[in-house]
């Protein structure tokens, strides 16, 4: 019997029919890198995987494993990838329940895996303008006839540098123990650090003008990225990125607040996971720039309101309940050793609004960093992942609302599906009269599976080959024996053969594979519709979308003629499409380089109407009607006339 092994945080999957491999040497086939000093045999410790589901179908730990890791570690499932297999005996036992399903978390240090992350994004320029203000003054001495203290001459040197400085000047304490030792100097010139223009936040001996430095953070639902940015001359320094740890917990926001709410420690495993992956970011990045942690004075936040709340130790569990509000929508300012952030120890964390419900700072992000609000023509700007935030609007309005689109375009619940990494196939395209599939993947490497654009493109070429049709099933009259075969009843469509990956078996789409894709692209196409009409009702006209931005990673690498191909967005002309890349990030830079845009993100929130999509009264008839392919209705789609002749059904 087949058995399933989901490997996270990598989205891979793979259907067993042999079990005899371990861990280590299923991984090893294809081509994802893991650390192992002594090659896969049990001498080194270094492969140790946790198994989160299905640990009843694997062998007992090895004495290998035993010598490695303790009671405590295996029986919260630790294991050795080379140590760790299927046992047949138990399969036997249980082989007339449903699939086995084992999930096995490979923890980041282990990877050494080519993961393709954006962290570039489009934005329209910004002037510096920061929150951060450092001060080179020259502190007179005190004397007998003017026998000032040392943190009132501080101020008045201050003062007589800035006098645009909010009075009185807030100190640290920790820095008030600093002050006798740094005046005691022969130069007595110090350089003054302040935030927000009211709180002295360092104080150093010397000329350190010029050393200020920010971070931001786009913390996504599976990636995190940091861009470590000179606050004296915006210059980005260094930009760092990962995967979210936190889908060892759950591969979705969903998933995580279930796991939060049925675990007593479940918000402060989820806190501290992604809390590491920011410091580890921190690190990183002033290894790049050669600086200290210490000179980074403030960070900036955006991400959706779930990954937002765990960020901050906020329990997100009500957002998920009717009527979905957060703890705190405004803007926020956190000293960062309240959350143990590793910068300055007085420095600040700034985490943009919430606009409700499931829209969060991340589409406050790329609301300012597009400038969708100065448009003049209606504008349609999605954030597609996971959890897809729709925007709509321009100088006159500006509406949001949040769809489900499932974790398929992440390469979760597809067949052969997985993240953007080295080997996953990323555009196809599909000879239409031999069914010859030509596909490119990432870094060139060997192909061993299908990431969401190379899926966005197979589905198009499917249908333009005319081997689907509109609703999504395989054209009964096309049955290639070569392209075609039945995996345990279950037709599927080969796109590499075996003797072309390393796997043991062909990559390959099933119904259920397209079905996921369709539900993805039904729930984006459906929100627009809906939202779109909100505004026709609203404003009793009629509103029409003429341009579109795509963001986010995957609305920057998929094929836009494909993804308008389908219908997973509106039918306008091609030049009116454009991909802005990692929109959220950039507005989380904004933030940080000029603290206008903090007041501009809390004027806007008054101007936001959101959207709650799914209880609009037309919600299901919609979604259902997006699960076809838009060829069903050419008035919409006028640019698909060639390819009416797609059969329907």
């Amino acid at each position: 019997m087949d058995i399933i092994i989901d490997f996270e945080p990598i989205s891979r999957r793979l259907n067993l029919k042999t079990y005899e491999k371990t861990l280590f040497e299923l991984l090893t086939e294809i081509n994802i890198k893991i650390k192992s000093l002594c090659g896969g045999v049990g001498t080194c410790g270094k492969c140790i995987v946790r198994i989160q589901e299905g640990n009843e179908y694997l062998n007992a730990p090895s004495e290998a494993e035993k010598k490695f890791l303790n009671n405590n570690q295996i029986e919260n499932g630790s294991r050795l990838a080379c140590q760790t297999k299927i046992d047949t005996k138990y399969v036997s036992e249980l082989i007339h329940k449903p699939t086995p399903q084992i999930r096995v978390y490979l923890p980041e240090n282990l990877l050494i895996e080519d993961f393709a992350i954006l962290t570039s994004g489009i934005g329209k320029g910004v002037d510096l303008n920061p929150t951060i203000e450092k001060i080179l003054i020259n502190v007179e001495k005190p004397n007998l006839e003017h026998p000032i203290a040392d943190y009132e001459r501080i101020l008045k040197a201050i003062f007589e540098k800035n006098s645009n400085l909010n009075e009185p000047l807030k100190i640290e304490y920790n820095l008030l123990k600093k002050i006798p030792n740094l005046l005691r100097n022969e130069k007595n010139e110090i350089t003054a650090t302040i935030w927000n223009r009211k709180n002295i936040i360092d104080l150093e001996y010397g000329n350190k003008a010029s050393e200020k430095f920010g971070i931001a953070f786009d913390i996504g639902t599976t990636t995190i990225v940091g861009y470590l940015i000179n606050l004296h001359n915006q210059k980005i320094y260094a930009v760092h990125s990962k995967l979210n740890p936190q889908t060892a917990y759950g591969e979705d926001v969903v998933t995580r607040m279930t796991y939060i709410k049925d675990n007593e420690n479940g918000l402060d495993k989820l806190h501290l996971s992604v809390l590491d992956a920011l410091n580890s970011i921190i690190d990183e990045t002033c290894q790049d720039a050669n600086i200290l942690p210490n000179q980074i004075y403030e960070a900036t936040i955006v991400g959706n309101s779930v990954m937002h709340h765990i960020a901050l130790g906020l329990n997100p569990i009500h957002i998920g309940l009717s009527p979905y509000v957060p703890i705190i929508q405004q803007g926020i300012n956190i000293e960062a050793k309240n959350i143990d952030l590793n910068i300055s120890k007085n420095g600040n964390i700034y985490a943009l609004p919430l606009i409700a419900g499931f829209v969060g700072a991340d589409t406050m992000g790329v609301i300012l960093s597009s400038e969708i609000y100065k448009e003049d023509a209606l504008t349609l700007a999605i954030d597609i992942g996971t959890n897809g935030e729709i925007i709509i609007g321009n100088k006159d309005m500006l509406i949001t609302g949040s769809c489900a689109a499932g974790s398929a375009l992440e390469g979760a619940h597809i067949t052969h599906g997985m993240r953007a990494a080295a080997g996953a196939i990323e555009s196809v395209s599909i000879n239409p009269d031999t069914f010859e599939v030509s596909y490119k993947t990432i870094k060139n490497k060997k192909a061993i599976g299908i990431c969401g654009s190379g899926l966005i493109d197979i589905v198009a070429e499917m249908l333009k080959s005319k081997i689907l049709t509109r609703s999504g099933n395989f054209n009964k009259e096309i049955n290639d024996k070569e392209r075609f075969i039945d995996n345990n009843n279950k037709k599927e469509f080969i796109i590499t053969f075996a003797d072309q990956t390393p796997l043991d078996t062909h990559i390959s789409v099933s119904l259920q594979d397209i079905r996921q894709l369709q539900m993805a692209k039904a729930a984006f196409y459906s929100g627009t519709r809906l939202m779109l009409d909100h505004l026709n009702k609203k404003h009793k006209k009629t509103f029409k979308i003429e341009q579109i931005f795509l963001a986010g990673a995957f609305g920057n690498y998929i094929d836009k003629e494909n993804a308008r191909f389908i219908g997973m967005i509106p039918d306008i002309e091609s030049e009116n499409i454009f991909q802005i890349g990692n929109a959220a990030g950039v507005g989380a830079q904004y933030c940080l380089i000029n603290r206008d845009y903090r007041k501009k993100a809390t004027d806007l929130l008054k101007k936001i109407e959101y959207v709650e999509i799914a209880v609009k009264e037309r919600f299901q008839r919609e979604y259902a009607e997006a699960m076809y392919f838009p060829h069903m209705n050419l008035d919409l789609f006028p640019h698909l006339e060639q390819y009416k002749n797609i059969p329907k059904r």
